[in-house]
């Protein structure tokens, strides 16, 4: 059994998700969103970039997130309940802080999704100034011109009858999600990816894994989150159904390098030599057509402790 650094040695690295700058929902579907990462060297060996505490943080983010998906069938993230915005409130407010107006930041659409889940929940539940009854308008106005406060026995919300000019100003400073033109759905499987990627390279193999099952939910023919959760297993020494990830990513996507060098790899270590060469002979085809010098050197290197010509 190869431990995570041992594996790491070998398997090149998750694919990392693109940096959310306003592409619209037809781009995002035509072209491939998630950019290839350098493979990295066999003797290196990639430390965790963040705390403890960090995953600790974003394994609990990942598990609400999944519990208000579970909630519906249909994964549409429709039904929230009070007890879910009382934890959605307070984590966007730190979302917000963290990511702040870091368009590239990996949890930038993590954030987009609690806003979405937050503003839904607050629309259908939370009462318009206009709805609210007339002595209830008058009591406010002893307080804030046009301002309620709504007392919900476990927090207090401040209700603002905006004007139009007073609306477009807060816009300038505060675009909504909404123009980057995704869908929630979307946002939804961009963010469950990052939460894996983010997880799984910080050695929360199982909760990464429970991402990517997301991700694969809402879009079950997105090939690189086959390979990233292929990638995943291999740490956890899970060969065979990590192989079984990485024949779903070639079929859907057939010049996938990445998934042939993982899979030859996978069946290398399973000491299943002839298919681990033909993978690994396929990949430097590949590589070679698409360019991909350094993948071809970690083959070449693979190929050689096969004992086989190139």
């Amino acid at each position: 059994m190869l431990t995570s650094t041992q594996t790491a040695q070998k398997v090149l690295p998750l694919l990392t998700p693109f940096a959310p700058i306003e592409p619209s929902t037809s781009e995002f579907q035509k072209r491939n969103p998630f950019a290839v990462t350098l493979p990295l060297h066999p003797e290196t060996v990639k430390p965790a970039p963040y705390s403890e505490s960090d995953y600790l943080w974003l394994a609990g983010v990942l598990t609400l997130l999944i519990d208000i998906g579970n909630q519906d069938e249909a994964l549409s993230f429709n039904i929230i309940s009070r007890r879910d915005y009382r934890q959605l409130s307070p984590l966007l407010e730190e979302l917000v802080f963290t990511v702040d107006e870091n368009e590239y930041h990996p949890i930038a659409s993590v954030m987009m999704l609690v806003d979405f889940l937050v503003e839904r929940y607050e629309k259908d539940n939370v009462p318009k100034l206009s709805d609210l009854p007339l002595e209830s308008v008058e009591e406010a106005d002893g307080t804030e011109e046009g301002s309620v406060e709504w007392d919900d026995e476990w927090e207090i919300l401040e209700i603002r009858d905006l004007t139009p000019e007073e609306m477009q100003e807060l816009e300038k400073e505060h675009p909504p999600a909404a123009i980057l033109e995704w869908t929630e759905t979307e946002v939804a499987i961009h963010a469950f990816f990052s939460i894996g990627n983010i997880l799984s390279e910080g050695g929360w193999i199982r909760e990464a894994i429970s991402a990517y099952d997301m991700v694969l939910r809402l879009k079950p023919d997105f090939a690189e989150t086959y390979y990233n959760r292929g990638t995943a297993k291999t740490f956890i020494a899970e060969y065979g159904d990590a192989i079984a990830d990485f024949d779903e990513a070639i079929h859907l996507k057939p010049e996938f390098v990445e998934a042939y060098y993982n899979r030859g790899l996978t069946k290398f270590t399973l000491n299943q030599l002839k298919t681990a060469e033909h993978d690994l002979r396929t990949a430097l085809k590949l590589a070679k057509q698409q360019g991909y010098d350094n993948i071809k050197v970690n083959i070449k290197q693979r190929l050689q402790e096969l004992n086989v010509p190139e």
